[in-house]
């Protein structure tokens, strides 16, 4: 906060829809709460009646501010509490804020900044504050993300079992239990999988057959048929339903027989993820990283977007992000002269996508440590011929 020139910091919402309240307090609730802290000073949470009592009950927080004698005078107004955001935060920044400039992340609702502006605060958006802090993970945090990665393992484990038991149809369509294997039956497998494992995917998981897979990021239809012969990515990233925390793996499979051209294409990608991840550890520069892989696939005759801007075929992403509460938080591996530390847990994901041919990705998570990388999502082969 002292680096940042601000003497208290104001975050607002709740757990669910903004990671930082949940990292900041510990409070896992659907409830919106407010917090301040002031520069050397413990965090006051202000809420009221049930909410706060569970705030005080349930999360790292030991300063409250009870807004319910608010609510209350409202409610004899004949007012609608909800309708008078206002009132709470006034009320919540002259009894807590003791300074002058207030930070702010990028999320916090406009209502609330235009408030304490006209307040007479000097307000500043700080985007990085929160990112950059919760990007060094505990080792509480280590262990939920390795608790994700196993979920995760084992949902992916449980469908190659599915194309392993498919047989090869008509139009090289796989064939599970006399049905075609689709997109649609793939993902609901999964799922019930994560389900029973206390995950849920964070978003939609990326499901993409053949020459679909030149787009990095298709989910795929639920009608699209798995076929025989040709690379099927499946990147997947669940949540823990009571941790929160994420992991992200991507694998590319084939079914049947597998082409040179396609084995050339799994080797170079698999030939990247190494030269990337024995670069990875503590202080060294972020583009180092990056280089590592990009220079790696291009001695196997691969471009990248990286290395040629322009480039339409190849490496067309970035190397990968880091994970925690959200499946893309700090550190940015786009910050290239930025350093990697101690405690960051990033993905490392490198891919080579052909127009005419479809993609080959691996991608897993890794803590970096003082002298190496350290795979927490161990379990799954990186070169998957089924």
């Amino acid at each position: 906060m002292e680096s940042q020139g601000i003497d208290g910091l104001l975050v607002v919402g709740n757990a669910f829809d903004a990671p930082d309240i949940y990292w900041l307090t510990g409070f896992r609730s659907t409830d919106q709460i407010t917090y301040v802290k002031n520069r050397g000073e413990e965090p006051v949470v202000a809420s009221f009646f049930n909410t706060l009592e569970r705030v005080e009950k349930e999360s790292r927080i030991t300063r409250t501010h009870d807004l319910s004698g608010i609510y209350i005078r409202l409610m004899k107004e004949g007012k609608i509490p909800q309708d008078h955001f206002d009132v709470f935060v006034e009320d919540t920044m002259k009894n807590i804020f003791t300074g002058e400039v207030l930070g702010v992340p990028n999320h916090i609702p406009a209502e609330g900044l235009v408030l304490v502006q006209k307040m007479g605060y000097d307000v500043k958006v700080v985007p990085d504050l929160l990112k950059d802090a919760r990007a060094t993970k505990s080792a509480a945090e280590i262990d939920a993300i390795k608790k994700a990665g196993d979920a995760t393992v084992g949902g992916i484990s449980r469908l190659l079992e599915m194309v392993k038991d498919s047989d090869i149809g008509p139009n090289k369509t796989l064939m599970y239990k006399g049905k075609p294997l689709t997109v649609g039956r793939m993902k609901l497998a999964l799922e019930h999988f994560l389900l029973d494992h206390g995950a849920e995917s964070a978003s939609d998981t990326i499901l993409a057959i053949g020459k679909k897979g030149y787009d990095w990021h298709y989910l795929g239809a639920p009608a699209d048929e798995l076929k025989a012969e040709e690379p099927i990515i499946l990147d997947v990233f669940p949540r823990l339903k009571q941790e929160r925390y994420v992991a992200d793996i991507t694998r590319t499979f084939v079914k049947g027989t597998v082409s040179e051209k396609l084995c050339n294409l799994f080797e170079s990608v698999q030939g990247a993820v190494g030269a990337a991840v024995d670069t990875l550890k503590d202080e060294v520069r972020i583009d180092d990283v990056n280089m590592a892989c990009y220079e790696s696939l291009k001695r196997s005759g691969y471009d990248s977007r990286r290395l040629n801007p322009e480039a339409t075929e190849g490496m067309t992403h970035g190397l990968g992000h880091g994970i925690g509460l959200e499946v893309h938080e700090h550190p940015s591996l786009y910050k290239r002269d930025d350093y990697f530390k101690s405690g960051h847990v990033v993905t490392i994901e490198p891919g080579v996508y052909l127009k005419a041919f479809g993609g080959v990705r691996i991608e897993n998570d890794y803590l970096v440590s003082t002298d190496r990388a350290v795979l927490l999502t161990e379990g799954l082969d990186e070169i998957l011929y089924l």
